[in-house]
C-alpha cells in the first residue's frame, strides 16, 4: 500500500515534465516543431510553425503534411516517401522548397524523426523545419558575384592579350600610312585627302588600343609612374597645340588660361595622357562651342580645369561617368569604348590626386583635376 503515493508522485513528475516540454516546444519561434501521426496528419503546432508557415493551429491540425509541399512534389508523392524513409531508418533530413499559407515558397531544412512506443510500434513523427531562404539567397548572391568577377577577369585578360597582339601590326600600318602621306602630299588633292583620313583613323585606333592596354595594367595593378619635376602650363600648352586641328574641325576653339608657371613632380607621359583624354572628351561632347582649359596653383596642389559648353552630364551619370565602359550619352551619338575618363581617373589617383565633374553655370561640363605638386609622405614607398 505504501507504493501507491510513490507511483502517483512519479506520474505527477512525468506529467509536469511533459507539460514543461510542451511549453518549451510551443515557445520556440525560429523552428517549426510539430507532431504528425503515423498517417501524416498534423497533431500539434508550435508558434514557430505558425510564423514560418503562416497557419494557425486551428487551421492546420488534422490536415496532411502534403499541405506544405509544392504541387509538383506533392503530386510526385514526396511527403509519403519521406515518411517511409523516416519509418525505416529512424529519421530523414533534406533541404527543399516548401509552401506557406499565402502560396509563397521558402527554402527549408526539414528533419523528420520517427516516434515509437515501448513495444517498438510506430506512433507518429516529429517534424522540425527551419527557414533557410535568406541563407540560400546569400549563397546565390555570392555565386553570382563570383561569376561576375570571373567574367571581369576573363574580359581583362582578353583586353590585355588583344591589345598587345593588335599593337604590333597597327604600328607597322601607321608607319606605312605616314610614309604614304608624305609621298602623296604633293599629288592629287583627292588622293592625299584619303590618305590623310586613313592616317587619322590609324591614330584613333592607336588611342583605343593604348586605352585597352592601360585598362589591363590598371586591373592588374601594373600602372606605374615615373615622376620627375615638370612645368604643367608648358606641357598643357604644347598638348593643346597638337589638338587644335582636331578642335578646329569640330568648331571648338581651345582657350588656355591661368598661371604661367606651375611646377611639380609628376609622370609627364601620364599627365599628357590625362590632359589629352579630358580635352578630347570635351571636343567630343562640346563640339561647336569653345573649350576653356585653366591651369592654376592652389596651395600645395596644381588644379587643372577643362570646361566645355556641351549638354553637360545628367545627374544620374555623375557617379559612374569615371567607371569602365561607361559614357554620358549613347554610343550611337559618340564613338569610343568609354575608357578615356576611367583611365584619366586612375592616372590622377596614382598621383595621389582627385578628379570631379560638375555642370557649369550657363551650360556644359567642368572637369576639375587636383594634383599634389610634391608626393605626400604617406604615398612615398618605404
Amino acid at each position: 500500500m505504501a507504493a501507491g503515493p510513490k507511483v502517483a508522485s512519479i506520474h505527477q513528475m512525468r506529467h509536469e515534465e511533459e507539460e514543461r516540454m510542451r511549453l518549451l516546444v510551443e515557445s520556440i519561434r525560429d523552428y517549426a516543431v510539430f507532431m504528425v501521426d503515423a498517417n501524416g496528419m498534423v497533431r500539434s503546432w508550435n508558434s514557430g510553425a505558425e510564423l514560418i508557415k503562416g497557419y494557425t493551429a486551428d487551421e492546420v491540425i488534422g490536415r496532411h503534411i502534403s499541405t506544405f509541399y509544392i504541387p509538383e512534389e506533392r503530386d510526385a508523392g514526396k511527403p509519403a516517401r519521406l515518411l517511409g524513409i523516416a519509418e525505416r531508418e529512424g529519421r530523414v533530413e533534406e533541404e527543399g522548397w516548401r509552401m506557406r499559407k499565402d502560396g509563397s515558397r521558402f527554402w527549408a531544412d526539414v528533419v523528420i524523426t520517427a516516434l515509437r512506443d515501448g513495444a517498438g510500434e510506430l506512433v507518429g513523427f516529429v517534424k522540425v523545419t527551419r527557414d533557410l531562404t535568406e541563407r540560400l539567397r546569400a549563397q546565390e548572391e555570392r555565386l553570382q558575384l563570383a561569376h561576375a568577377e570571373e567574367a571581369i577577369r576573363l574580359r581583362d585578360e582578353f583586353l590585355s592579350i588583344a591589345s598587345h597582339e593588335l599593337r604590333t601590326p597597327l604600328t607597322a600600318l601607321q608607319l606605312q600610312l605616314e610614309s604614304l602621306a608624305e609621298q602623296t602630299a604633293s599629288g592629287p588633292s583627292k588622293l592625299s585627302s584619303k590618305v590623310a583620313g586613313a592616317v587619322r583613323s590609324g591614330q584613333r585606333l592607336g588611342v583605343l588600343i593604348d586605352s585597352m592596354l592601360d585598362v589591363s595594367r590598371i586591373a592588374t595593378g601594373l600602372l606605374s609612374l615615373n615622376s620627375h619635376p615638370m612645368e604643367l602650363r608648358r606641357t598643357v600648352e604644347h598638348l593643346l597645340e597638337g589638338l587644335r586641328e582636331t578642335a578646329n574641325r569640330a568648331c571648338s576653339p581651345l582657350e588656355l588660361r591661368g598661371e604661367d608657371s606651375i611646377t611639380g613632380e609628376w609622370d609627364q607621359l601620364r599627365i599628357e595622357q590625362l590632359v589629352t583624354n579630358l580635352v578630347s572628351n570635351a571636343i567630343k561632347y562640346g563640339a561647336g562651342q569653345p573649350i576653356e582649359v585653366t591651369v592654376r596653383a592652389d596651395g600645395d596642389d596644381a588644379v587643372l580645369e577643362i570646361r566645355d559648353h556641351g549638354p553637360g552630364v545628367a545627374p544620374e551619370h555623375m557617379e559612374r561617368i569615371f567607371d569602365r565602359f561607361e559614357r554620358a550619352s549613347s554610343v550611337r551619338h559618340h564613338g569610343g569604348f568609354g575608357l578615356g575618363l576611367y583611365v584619366a581617373r586612375e592616372i590622377v589617383r596614382a598621383h595621389g590626386g582627385s578628379i570631379a565633374v560638375q555642370n557649369a553655370e550657363g551650360g556644359g561640363a567642368r572637369f576639375s583635376v587636383r594634383l599634389p605638386r610634391v608626393k605626400r609622405k604617406e604615398e612615398v614607398a618605404p
